[in-house]
């Protein structure tokens, strides 16, 4: 404990000093004076300061970084308005905790202060790791225990990751190989399974093993393929895709489709194909070939046809002849006023399905049968156990 200190202001009054003797006030002498429930602790432990001082204000610094007395004057400390203070050291190391008493009177001229330390040490004995991964590739692993577990990209160079990770403490030092880790900067070779030491500032250490592994995805199924965009029709490993009848050029035609997995490759006679923009010849059933990153594959048959329909429609009895504008199901023929369009005989060209005509149940046939076409005439062509209907609209041009 130190002497007590005394700070007198002066008051200057008309130009002279004047003391008054018999209206000073008696000031009680401070005493700093305080204990500490212990004297080592570790970070984060509690540490209870006990004020036994007399005097009107108390003010304690801690030591550390946060309330240090060398900066007296710029940092006030903690007053303390009971008796005791419960503190939670931050950080590690040899504090000087320092107590000031004071007292004060003769409205604020004199000020007495006493001054009272101790010392407090504080050890770091936290050694864990609470996050473990990588930023190139982004992946964070899982740690149970003392193993840590990370799964990368198929591919992925292990003999040279740079690990990110989190510790319990920012004053213990993560360690491979006798090599100290700066987090996301240090390489660390993960071929085989790696130690990962954390030693804390105690010296106490905490050993990892980590395991960095890579599972090449076996994802190899198309689930999705169309053309033009019209959606194939799946059976197994079989894909069809019908088209409008009218599209009887197949060569040069490129097909959309989806994997189950994006980094499932695939081939066409040995040729990547690029969803939405390779080209091939449909005149005949394709193999699609997609391979997995484990290299295992899977064969698509593609076969692309003609739906069932019209290719020509018109009225050739008409002079001068006169063809419809198709435009999917729907047909149009526009012929001049006075055709007598409530008996023509329509002429056609269906596709190579051969597929039997019919109005009704009335079987048509080309250039011979009379129909009334004053409104919409539904045909229906069938073929191969399915049917298709066109409407034929004509319209007198007046």
């Amino acid at each position: 404990m130190n002497t007590p200190k005394i700070v007198t202001i002066a008051i200057l009054l008309g130009g002279f000093l004047a003391f008054s003797a018999c209206s000073k006030e008696e000031i009680p002498q401070p005493n700093a004076c305080f204990t500490s429930d212990k004297t080592d602790a570790n970070v984060g432990e509690p540490v209870t300061f006990t004020s036994c001082s007399e005097g009107l204000a108390f003010s304690i610094w801690t030591g550390d970084s946060y309330h240090s007395y060398a900066n007296y004057g710029y940092d006030a400390g903690v007053q303390l308005s009971d008796d005791f203070i419960s503190y939670e050291y931050p950080e590690p190391g040899t504090f000087t905790v320092v107590l000031v008493a004071t007292s004060y009177g003769n409205n604020g001229t004199e000020v007495y202060e006493d001054v009272d330390s101790l010392s407090v040490t504080i050890t770091d004995g936290r050694a864990e790791l609470t996050e473990f991964g990588f930023r190139s590739p982004k992946v964070v692993g899982t740690i149970t225990g003392r193993s840590i577990s990370v799964e990368v990209p198929f591919g992925t160079n292990l003999a040279s990751l740079k690990p990110t990770f989190k510790r319990s403490s920012s004053f213990a030092v993560v360690s491979s190989g006798g090599v100290e880790l700066v987090s996301g900067k240090t390489a660390v070779d993960f071929t085989y399974p790696a130690e990962i030491i954390v030693t804390a500032q105690t010296g106490d250490t905490a050993r990892y093993i980590a395991n960095v592994f890579s599972n090449p995805d076996t994802g190899k199924e198309i689930t999705a393929f169309s053309i033009n965009e019209i959606p194939g029709v799946f059976d197994g490993n079989s894909i069809t895709v019908t088209l409008p009848a009218g599209n009887s050029d197949y060569t040069r035609l490129k097909a959309d489709f989806e994997t189950s997995s994006d980094e499932a490759v695939v081939t066409v006679n040995g040729i990547v194909q690029t969803s939405g923009s390779s080209r091939n010849d449909f005149s005949s059933p394709l193999t699609y070939t997609v391979t997995a990153e484990d290299e295992s594959s899977t064969d698509y048959l593609v076969t692309v046809k003609e739906e069932i329909g019209f290719i020509s429609y018109g009225f050739e009895q008409l002079v001068p002849p006169v063809y419809a504008t198709m435009s999917g199901y729907d047909l149009t023929v526009q012929v001049l006023e006075g055709t007598p369009v409530d008996s023509m005989y329509a002429t056609f060209v269906t596709t190579d399905h051969n597929p039997t005509v019919k109005i009704g149940d009335i079987v048509q046939e080309s250039g011979v049968t009379l129909n009334d076409f004053s409104g919409p005439v539904t045909y229906t062509l069938e073929a191969d156990n399915k049917s298709v209907d066109y409407t034929v609209r004509v319209t007198v041009i007046k």
